[in-house]
């Protein structure tokens, strides 16, 4: 039976579709033929360790997807582990993914399914970059699945009803999921088609000052500003767009995020922050913006080992850690071993009024020997052709920005 959803549209590009074929063949079958109907090409790839279908063609079937995810089928199907099979066969879909965009031959990547399926689907997509469409019409797409989204940019379309068997409620979600992929298809633009530079910017909202006075000189002279708000995903988003080459320079006024990681607070972003821009190569301007402090949730939060540390109420749901000297010394050598790796050119500005709002003079982070010993660590542990540059005022002043900024000119103006 021809399951075709009542269009006629010519498009040009293929869809990748991935799921388990073995379980939902009926499912995907329909989802199938809507892209077909709407004029794409669609590259399927079945992820069911069960076996597989013959209601649509399989491009890639699950042995080769096990293969690629460093298993064998078999093995998966004898040892009946499920967390062990929805894993390899997330990644085999993911190597199978990337090598298909690197090929460029498809446009956009629709999967389906509930709990497995969903986590397979959001696992082959992390390979894509920005702009490329990807949808995932899950089950799950109401809870929480951050962890699982990452930072890429995937619409979740919510199921409604179990990805279990065609049903008018699923027929509409599956017919207008196929719509809203082809549609992104037709529309997508790549970063490539930008016309000014895109100036990536950290901010805080202890630094918030010193980003929009940035931003405004920035824009001032034409180039596009993205600001990233440094609570741990802010900073995982800009470091992956970095990566995906989104962006041409970064003002990294905001490195809060490294204090977290370090001591645990909630704003990490991981190991992977401040590694972007010296990996491929873009220039920077560092700043330790808000390394006087840690984030944690509500006081009663903060862990035990730091209830006797200098703690401060940013908001109700907010609680503010004063960084020590210990901490500093690792913080200001973490940065330097960071950028010491760059292969652009990078220049560090450390404000000596302080490293935040709270941080300035009468204000209750205020400590200069502390913040010395951060400027110590980090200049005793940069390489040579790192330039750093003292700067007498505070991070949030006019005068800092436009230190900033210049900086970033200079830089961008020699290349």
């Amino acid at each position: 039976m021809n399951k075709k959803c009542n269009t006629n549209m010519q498009k040009e590009g293929s869809i990748i579709m991935v799921g388990c074929f073995d379980t939902k063949g009926e499912d995907f079958e329909y989802l199938y033929y809507c892209l077909l109907d709407l004029g794409v090409k669609v590259i399927t790839i079945n992820t069911g360790v069960l076996g597989s279908t013959d209601l649509f063609p399989v491009d890639f079937e699950a042995m080769e997807v096990a293969l690629s995810g460093g298993s064998i089928l078999t093995d998966l199907r004898e040892n009946k582990d499920r967390g062990r099979a929805i894993e390899v066969m997330g990644n085999g879909a993911a190597a199978i993914v990337e090598d298909l965009f690197k090929k460029k031959e498809a446009k956009g990547i629709i999967g389906m399914g509930g709990g497995g399926g969903t986590f397979i689907a959001l696992k082959a997509m992390q390979t894509l970059p920005f702009g490329f469409p990807k949808i995932c019409i899950s089950t799950l797409a109401t809870r929480d699945l951050s962890i699982h989204v990452g930072i890429k940019d995937i619409t979740l379309i919510p199921s409604v009803v179990d990805v279990a068997g065609l049903n008018s409620i699923s027929k509409v979600v599956m017919h207008q999921g196929a719509g809203a992929i082809v549609g992104m298809m037709q529309v997508s633009r790549s970063t490539d088609e930008r016309q000014s530079k895109s100036i990536a910017i950290s901010v805080f909202g202890n630094t918030t000052l010193c980003v929009d006075k940035c931003s405004e000189l920035l824009r001032d002279q034409e180039y596009e500003v993205m600001a990233f708000h440094s609570v741990g995903v802010g900073g995982r988003t800009m470091e992956g767009l970095t990566m995906d080459g989104c962006i041409d320079a970064i003002l990294d006024i905001t490195t809060t995020e490294l204090a977290d990681e370090l001591c645990g607070g909630i704003c990490s972003a991981g190991p992977d922050r401040l590694t972007a821009a010296a990996k491929i190569g873009i220039p920077q301007i560092v700043v330790p913006g808000c390394m006087d402090m840690v984030n944690f949730g509500p006081l009663e939060s903060v862990p035990e080992k730091y209830r006797d540390r200098q703690l401060f109420s940013w908001a109700p749901d907010v609680t503010l850690m004063r960084t020590n000297v210990e901490e500093n010394r690792i913080l200001g050598k973490t940065i330097a071993e960071k950028i010491n790796k760059s292969k652009a050119p990078v220049t560090v500005l450390l404000p000596l009024g302080g490293l935040s709002k709270i941080g300035g003079p009468g204000e209750v982070f205020h400590a200069p020997a502390i913040d010395q010993e951060l400027f110590s660590s980090l200049k005793s542990h940069a390489n040579k052709n790192i330039k750093i540059l003292e700067v007498n005022s505070n991070i949030n002043t006019e005068s800092f920005a436009a230190q900033a900024v210049k900086s970033l000119m200079e830089i961008l103006i020699s290349q």
